[in-house]
């Protein structure tokens, strides 16, 4: 059986720190996982959600009927299609990662329109230890974190018009572009046996939220759906795990493991949703504690996506992109094309009949 992309577990670009490491970061996410709870160490989440899946709470005969809550493939259904009707989204992002007791956040804007449009503009700010204050700073809904513009230690870029993508780094002085023609890219797709063309845009990031949810609805197994507040607001709380398939065949863990030892890869995620608007608010990941017998887990990545504006008039500028003077853009067009010919590769080596790895999906610097 051939290996195929599409069913791969992949982050849009502005979830992808590795995308950053030209500008200082040193952390690696390779795949989605689940939100934290409002502090750095939370329990388990499939844990906790367990019982609540097994046993549902028994009422008494005078409290009033409780509210049936839509399962997890619904609210993310509706919520991809509360998307898929939007003419432009426009939010600010603010990316929050933390590994071996290190914190990096990289704030900024981001806007999406029809035809694969995408704007993203991204600052990355310090990287500082991790502190015990660094619990209620991670509620739902705590303030945006604050930085002075001079505490800026690098920019990111990227810009899609549908046609072709750009993105521009910026570490100090030091400037570096790329472009790929996604219209070259998604035909040379087409032709390859088991690849599906249409995700070729969310590999490059300019899928946009609704792919990260089709990706997750496909890549995880889900506990029944909670409803947490954030402020006055009522959020539907969507917890999910890889599945076993995902674990197996891109993961590669042998049968009957859970926990991933790369401290990078997560195991969860945890998407919450406005339960009146259905519009995301926040996606974050999380890792298992790497001793089993610890029901704990910690956020490695935190999305969150405030004031967000749906169908307001957009200038049509965001999507144009010329690189700076004396700064050429490297073509990489070329070479995602044969990385994704070589993605597809036979279950077994001709000469052995032994399994061979999944290839490594094409990816850019």
């Amino acid at each position: 059986m051939n290996y195929k992309p599409q069913n791969r577990p992949t982050l849009p670009f502005f979830l992808n720190l590795r995308r950053l490491r030209g500008i200082g970061a040193c952390l690696l996410l390779s795949a989605a996982a689940v939100l934290a709870d409002e502090k750095p160490g939370t329990q388990d989440p499939a844990a906790a959600a367990a019982p609540a899946a097994a046993a549902p709470a028994q009422e008494s005969p005078a409290a009033a009927p409780a509210v049936a809550l839509p399962s997890p493939e619904e609210v993310l259904s509706q919520a991809r299609a509360r998307l898929e009707g939007l003419d432009s989204l426009s939010c600010e992002l603010q990316q929050t990662a933390s590994m071996a007791g290190i914190k990096l956040i990289a704030k900024g804007t981001y806007t999406e329109a029809a035809g694969n449009r995408v704007h993203l503009a991204y600052q990355i700010f310090p990287m500082t230890p991790m502190r015990a204050t660094d619990g209620p700073a991670m509620a739902l809904d705590a303030p945006a974190a604050e930085f002075k513009p001079e505490e800026t230690r690098g920019e990111l870029l990227q810009v899609s018009d549908g046609n072709v993508v750009y993105t521009q780094w910026k570490n100090g002085d030091s400037v570096r572009v790329n472009r790929r023609n996604l219209r070259d890219i998604q035909e040379a797709a087409a032709a390859v046996p088991g690849y599906d063309a249409a995700s070729v845009a969310m590999d490059l990031g300019v899928g946009g939220m609704r792919s990260l949810l089709s990706r997750l609805q496909a890549s995880m197994t889900f506990v029944p759906v909670k409803v947490v507040k954030a402020g006055d607001r009522s959020i539907l709380e969507v917890t999910g795990r890889w599945s076993d398939r995902v674990r197996k065949e891109v993961f590669q863990l042998p049968e009957g493991t859970f926990v991933d030892s790369r401290p990078h890869i997560p195991e969860y995620v945890r998407v919450y949703v406005d339960q009146e608007t259905m519009l995301l608010r926040r996606i974050q990941f999380l890792k298992h504690s790497l001793d089993a017998t610890q029901k704990m887990a910690r956020p490695l990545l935190t999305l969150d996506l405030r004031n967000l504006k749906v169908n307001e008039p957009v200038d049509g500028a965001l999507f144009s992109y010329t690189p700076p003077e004396k700064t050429p853009a490297e073509d990489q067009t070329e070479a995602v094309i044969k990385a994704i010919q070589a993605s597809v590769a036979p279950a077994a080596s001709p000469a052995t009949g032994a399994p061979a790895s999944p290839p490594a999906a094409p990816r850019t610097p």
